[in-house]
Order: C-alpha cells, then structure tokens, then sequence
C-alpha cells in the first residue's frame, strides 16, 4: 500500500501510524542450529608506507562489479579502488564546494551514480563514477516540533529518488525522554514531506548530569546503546530495522529484525533469540574514569556518582551492536564483545538465518553479500585495512 503524500503539518501523527502499520500478524522465530562459516581472506587495501593506498578513517565501503570505494570522512573523500586493491582514484574532497565534502557518512548507488550523504553539511552529493562530475542536493524538510533543532541529518537514497533523513534532536529533549521517536523522514529532492519510512525508538539514549560540575549540566550518552538502528541497501530498494532493547532479566532474551520497503510496508520481521550476557563492570569503570577528565568537573567524586548512577542502569549488553545491509539483500548483525571477538550472523533476503562466523572487536562488515564480505579492520595502531574475505560455507 502506497503511502505517499502526507503533509508536513501531519507528519508526527502520521509517523505513529506508519509505526502501527510495521505489526504484521506474521511473527517467526529464528530457531536451530545455524552453520558456522569461514572466511578466506583474499585482498587488503590498506598500507602504512605507500601514500596511494594508506587510509585514515573508513566510515562506508561500497563495491560494483570491478571496483571498491572507501569512504574516509576525515578527508572528505572516496577513495576508489581495483577489486586486486589497486589505487585508481580519487572523488570528492574535504570543503563545502560543489563535489566537495565535509562530514561525509553513508554511501549508496542511485543508478549508475554514488551518492554521500554528508552530516555536517546536510546535504546529499551524487558522484558519476567514471567522470567524477558531481552534483549536490540539499537534504531539508518542512519538519516542525518544539524539541527539534533546524538540522536535517541526511541517511540513504531510496531507488524512487527519494530522500531519507532525520530531524536532529536536542540532547536536553533526549535526556529528558519527550522524545521517545526518532522519525526517518522521505522527502522528495525539493525538500517536500512524502512519508515517514519508519520511527527509531531512542529511549534512554541520553541523561542530564549536574552532579559534581561547576554549574550548567552535561548530557551523556550510553556507553552501550541498544536503541533502535537501520540501515539501507545499497541501491536503495529497501532498508532494515532492528529493535535491540538489552534483556531486563525477564522474559525470552530477543531481537527483532524487520525488512521494510521503500513505501513503509514489512517485509519480513524476525525475532532473533539470543543468550544474554551481564555488562561487565571494568567496562563501566573504564568509562566513567574516561569522562572524569572533562572541563568543569570540580567534584571528581559526586560526577562519578551520577554517572555511575546512569550506566549501571542497563544490566545487560545490547544484543546487536553492528548492522549492514549486504548488496544482495542479506542482513549481517554482529552481537556484543565476547572475549575480544563477536559474533556475525547472517540472515538472507527472506530473513531466514543462513549463517554465522566470529571477527575481532576491532572488525566490522561494511559491505557483503552471499559470497564475499568487505571487512574493515584496525591493527595494534589503530591503523585501518579493508579485506575482501571469501564466503566459505
């Protein structure tokens, strides 16, 4: 059912209906033993001598049928690479002209084109691939509500040409839980309200501290979201959400996977079980001993206190602490850290669970498909290589 055409002025209650409208009446549980994989590495892109190959940082990987683009905001650019690893380009770079960018965070194809949506500028910029022309396309909205800034976060392309994003939310607005939504808005590239996709629970995401600062107050996120998370393919057809709420120590340990289309509708929804584990407390130390040192603190102790107070809020780990959308549209989640490692498992289109395998902590999957996964990864300095590794069943 096509839902396009909502007003701005109805975009709120119109998302909660949206959100009503994702319950379908067909609910599976992913049960049995799902087979383990292994992976064969087969390239790494990445060096620390060679400057036509060393990265910064990797936000995104992207891949078509003969190259690889690593997108490294820190430079404002895609680097653009052979399937062998082989340097071939560059697209884009750091400033705020035409095919310039500043906070760049996500990538996608509409077409035959790449697109970047860019945080700090808000705004979407469109690469032909082979020419390097680029265009630039505001991402805004006619959104109005007392506890949203102006700011308009851009996140996908969808495959109509529509565009996906948020309306920023103040971190008083968060803390204070007036805000339990986030709406993921689509709006046509002139800037028209279309539909709401989706609402992203971000409940308890955020606390006020006063305690033990030289006056004013500090907001704090979670050190352990498990807030709601989504994610796009590639070419835009569709988008994933998971719901991870940590177990509160009663009930079945869950979460839940759904596949929605471009229109809003389910696809699939799957709830996932999963075997809780505790928040380990050296983790909480280590956080709050990391925030001590901030500016205005003058009462070390009573600033430990309350933040202390907030973290140990949440008992348990966050079930899913990693998400991609793979190119053929098979879902990889990562649980949490187990030892240094974490588990992947792997759904297919259809949302049934086809497979699972381990990386380091400091791994994750960027882009993948039934056959191979793009791995970005960081060695004992923190330098970054991305690995094509070969799916083994």
């Amino acid at each position: 059912m096509r839902r396009f055409g909502t007003s701005a002025p109805h975009l709120l209650a119109f998302g909660v209906v949206c959100g009503t409208a994702l319950m379908v009446s067909q609910v599976d549980h992913v049960v049995g033993q799902t087979p383990t994989w292994s992976l064969r590495r087969t390239v790494t892109i990445g060096s620390l001598d060679d400057p036509a190959q060393v990265l910064t940082v990797v936000a995104d990987v992207l891949t078509d049928a003969e190259r690889v683009y690593v997108l490294e905001p820190r430079d404002g650019r895609i680097r653009v690479f052979s399937r062998n690893g082989k340097a071939i380009r560059d697209l884009g770079g750091r400033g705020e002209g035409p095919g310039e960018l500043t906070l760049p965070v996500s990538m996608g194809w509409h077409g035959a084109r790449l697109w970047v949506a860019d945080h700090r500028l808000m705004r979407f910029t469109f690469f032909d691939v082979e020419t390097g022309d680029a265009e630039t396309i505001p991402y805004r909205a006619d959104f109005q509500g007392e506890y949203y800034s102006r700011g308009m976060s851009p996140s996908a392309v969808l495959a109509t040409g529509d565009l996906v994003g948020y309306a920023t939310v103040s971190a008083r607005a968060l803390a204070a839980g007036v805000v339990a939504d986030r709406a993921m808005i689509v709006t046509d590239t002139g800037g028209a309200v279309r539909d709401t996709l989706a609402l992203l629970s971000v409940v308890g995401q955020s606390a006020e501290i006063t305690d033990g600062l030289a006056g004013g107050a500090m907001y704090t996120m979670s050190p352990l979201p498990d807030t709601d998370m989504m994610d796009f393919r590639p070419d835009g057809s569709s988008a994933v959400l998971v719901r991870r709420r940590s177990w509160d120590g009663s009930g079945p340990a869950e979460f839940e996977v759904s596949r929605i289309d471009i229109f809003g509708d389910t696809v699939f929804r799957r709830r996932i079980a999963y075997e809780p584990r505790m928040v380990p407390d050296d983790l909480i130390d280590r956080e709050i001993d990391r925030r001590l040192g901030r500016r205005g603190v003058v009462d070390r102790r009573a600033f430990g206190r309350a933040l202390r107070a907030f973290y140990e809020q949440q008992r348990y780990m966050p079930p899913v602490t990693s998400l991609t959308t793979g190119d053929d549209g098979t879902v990889w989640v990562a649980g949490p850290d187990d030892d240094g490692e974490r588990w992947w498992q792997v759904l297919d289109a259809s949302g049934s669970s086809v497979g699972r395998f381990r990386l380091p902590v400091t791994s994750r999957v960027a882009s993948a498909n039934l056959t191979e996964a793009w791995v970005v990864e960081r060695d004992a300095l923190d330098i970054p290589y991305v690995v094509r590794y070969e799916i083994v069943p």
